[in-house]
């Protein structure tokens, strides 16, 4: 295993609005398996709020402009979120709308739809959810004081999902996000868990931070830690359609194992811009990330681009007319681009 024991480091966990910087001391790294019943540590109960307690997100008008950090689609609709608790939809891909009465003003980083539900998360570990389409929405958990914020979600159907996130968070529901559980994935360290992915058999991989990333055979309840070429961190994970998994994060790297994090390559992206969002549609395994890095792997070779946007991209997702749809810095963009100005790394 990854021996760091002893080593002191300064991490970095930044997305487009987002950074968290923190020094920690490094523990031995163990391979663990975890029960459920021992690992669940607390169970924390919450309630959709109506109370004055709630700020709601304030409509700005530029608002589909601005930082957006993930972006879903539920039926024609597609709906992103953002800085400021920003959730924007739209129902052509070309003119975005501010959903109201949003209930947080805290950055939102992932948003997550199964069947005719949608939940998104972020900062202070606030959780919201819309049942028409993002058109309206309640708040289901926030808890400011945990300095925690969500990463991503996997919900399997619309009572039972995962959410986690910086610091080693990680909760689960059986009741649709009604109330969420406590659980930890790995005893010993707290780093950020930043992307899970689902095999159909049920098993769990989730791609962290500094290295330390995991993998589950029973559907998450128990993990143990994967052995990584690369001790950066990973920002996200795809599921190919080989059935493969690539991780990809800081500085360009780009990890793909074929047995499920038994042996890992090292992908040559050629770019040291560091990656955030990833797609596969119809062959074609797109990635995206800082300074308007575009990358498309066809058939085992990979094509670098550069947006003529120039910024930073969080998530990217097909759109029905072989073009992607990037969101990020100056909010939505598309790719390839509708105009000149596109140009090769």
């Amino acid at each position: 295993m990854m021996q760091k024991k002893g080593q002191q480091r300064l991490a970095f966990f930044c997305l487009p609005g987002m950074c968290i910087a923190d020094k920690i001391k490094s523990a031995p790294i163990t391979v663990f398996l975890c029960a459920l019943a021992i690992c669940l540590a607390s169970t924390t109960s919450a309630r959709a709020e109506t109370g004055l307690d709630i700020e709601y997100a304030e409509l700005q008008r530029l608002s589909p402009d601005s930082i957006l950090l993930d972006v879903t689609r539920i039926g024609d609709r597609l709906v992103a979120v953002g800085e400021r608790g920003h959730v924007v939809y739209s129902d052509d891909g070309a003119d975005w709308i501010q959903a109201e009465h949003i209930p947080t003003r805290s950055t939102l980083t992932t948003v997550f739809r199964v069947g005719d539900r949608l939940w998104a998360g972020g900062h202070d570990t606030v959780i919201i959810t819309s049942g028409d389409r993002g058109n309206t929405w309640s708040r289901q958990f926030f808890d400011p004081d945990r300095q925690q914020a969500v990463m991503d979600f996997l919900f399997t159907d619309e009572n039972h999902g995962v959410a986690i996130g910086s610091y080693g968070l990680i909760m689960t529901t059986n009741d649709g996000g009604k109330t969420w559980t406590d659980m930890l994935v790995d005893p010993e360290n707290d780093f950020h868990l930043n992307s899970m992915v689902r095999f159909e058999d049920g098993r769990r991989m989730i791609a962290g931070e500094a290295g330390y990333s995991y993998r589950s055979y029973d559907d998450g309840a128990s993990w143990e830690p994967m052995e990584l070429p690369y001790i950066g961190s990973m920002w996200g994970a795809v599921i190919t359609s080989s059935e493969c998994v690539l991780f990809y994060g800081l500085r360009g790297h780009a990890l793909e194992s074929c047995d499920f994090g038994m042996t890992w390559q090292e992908i040559d992206t050629g770019t040291l811009s560091s990656l955030a969002g990833g797609t596969e549609h119809d062959g074609l395994l797109v990635l995206v990330g800082n300074s308007g890095i575009v990358l498309i792997r066809e058939d085992g070779k990979i094509t670098r681009h550069l947006h003529s946007s120039g910024v930073d991209f969080a998530a990217v997702m097909p759109l029905d007319d072989d073009r992607f749809l990037l969101v990020g810095e100056e909010g939505v963009h598309h790719f390839p681009e509708a105009v000149a100005g596109e140009s090769s790394q």
